[in-house]
């Protein structure tokens, strides 16, 4: 794969939202783990490792990073920017299993206005999910890079969140407040369920571009979709049944997660105060909390 054509199309910067009264940040979104058991998450300052063991330590500093990726080998990617004023900059790294940290692509100028519409997801047979925002349409990628087909999401109205791929190959799009989902090998975006958010008058004004933020899957084929302006996290099954996988407490929400091969739910949340912490749900119902430091 040409890798820097993903990682190029891969950044994904965020966007601050203003009221009269309220200002929210757009939080990381995303939450890995790699074949130790390892877990990666970001707090917009610095990248945390959080080891089986529980503890917790800085793996990458003083990075921006919203979105992670682990490729081939344990190798763990992400993107950074910075900016004074209005000169921005940004590039994307990468973590090597032995802790070297090295550039893919090295700083470069200007705020990328471009490659915060990228977002992307991978799944079991190499094909590469990229989602181009700005043209609301998922581009597909060989291994070699090379582009296999497109998905089109012009008849869906709302902003284009994140995606998913299911391990049966369904790919799943968040668009405004709903979840949309593909066919394996399909060109075109259906409807899964509406009514994931719950359209109240204080969450409306976040509904476009904060309603909804990561997906994953689970091996059963359950999408999981973090439903930020609710503080909730929904199931969708395979069949389109919605239900509550959890609920965040007082000010904090879910923004990303996964499930582990054990059947745990991991959770990743933000708050109100720009805080961040990860949730293990155990399917026997024990929950473990871990916060950063």
């Amino acid at each position: 794969m040409r890798l820097s054509r993903l990682l190029s199309a891969a950044l994904l910067f965020g966007t601050v939202l203003t009221t009269a009264s309220l200002v929210i940040a757009h939080p990381p979104s995303v939450l890995v783990m790699d074949s130790w058991g390892n877990v990666y998450f970001s707090d917009l300052a610095n990248v945390w490792i959080l080891r089986p063991d529980g503890t917790t330590e800085i793996a990458v500093p003083r990075v921006h990073t919203h979105e992670l990726w682990l490729g081939p080998g344990d190798t763990l990617y992400g993107e950074d920017v910075t900016n004074v004023g209005d000169n921005y900059r940004h590039r994307v790294w990468k973590l090597a299993p032995d802790g070297v940290l090295a550039d893919v692509i090295p700083w470069r100028s200007g705020f990328p206005d471009d490659f915060h519409d990228y977002g992307f997801s991978r799944d079991s047979v190499g094909l590469t999910y990229l989602l181009r925002r700005a043209e609301r349409a998922v581009e597909v990628l060989d291994e070699s890079g090379d582009q296999v087909r497109t998905i089109s999401l012009a008849s869906f109205d709302g902003f284009v969140h994140w995606l998913t791929v299911s391990p049966d190959g369904r790919v799943h799009i968040g668009v405004g407040a709903d979840l949309l989902t593909v066919a394996p090998g399909g060109m075109e975006a259906m409807p899964v369920t509406f009514g994931l958010v719950e359209r109240t008058e204080e969450f409306d004004w976040v509904h476009d571009r904060h309603a909804l933020m990561g997906l994953w899957p689970d091996p059963a084929g359950n999408v999981y979709v973090s439903v930020y302006s609710g503080q909730v996290l929904k199931r969708v099954s395979p069949g389109g049944r919605v239900s509550v996988a959890a609920r965040s407490p007082e000010d904090w929400s879910p923004v990303g997660g996964m499930v582990s091969a054990d059947g745990a739910v991991w959770i990743l949340e933000w708050s109100g105060s720009n805080k961040v912490r990860v949730r293990r749900l155990d399917p026997d119902g024990a929950e473990r909390i871990f916060t950063p430091g």
